[in-house]
């Protein structure tokens, strides 16, 4: 995962397995998310895998995302991803979108 720091937005590249290899360099992540306290896409179209690790970075980038009262949503997402966001009720806290991570317009 990747932060792409833009004027009017933050953009999160994911891409491969997002499980416990990449806990440790998602938290400074995070926390600049947090600390630009700009509109977030996450861009997912390049998951291939998602465990519960994973899943927590998302969960943690949406709260922030709430509790700083920016907008935030999941572009791209794979079916797998989709679904395992829907099952676990992720989905309500992460709207997910398609489209391009440029289009987003700033809050």
């Amino acid at each position: 995962m990747t932060l792409r720091e833009m004027p009017d937005q933050s953009v999160v590249e994911a891409w491969g397995e997002i499980d416990l290899a990449v806990r440790q360099s998602a938290g400074p992540m995070c926390q600049t998310v947090a600390e630009r306290q700009l509109p977030l896409v996450i861009d997912a179209g390049g998951v291939t895998f998602i465990d519960s690790t994973g899943m927590s970075i998302l969960v943690r980038l949406a709260r922030d995302a709430q509790a700083h009262d920016y907008p935030v949503e999941l572009r791209n997402a794979p079916w797998m991803l989709k679904e395992l966001l829907t099952i676990t009720g992720v989905d309500r806290l992460l709207p997910i979108t398609d489209g391009d991570p440029e289009d987003v317009a700033p809050a």
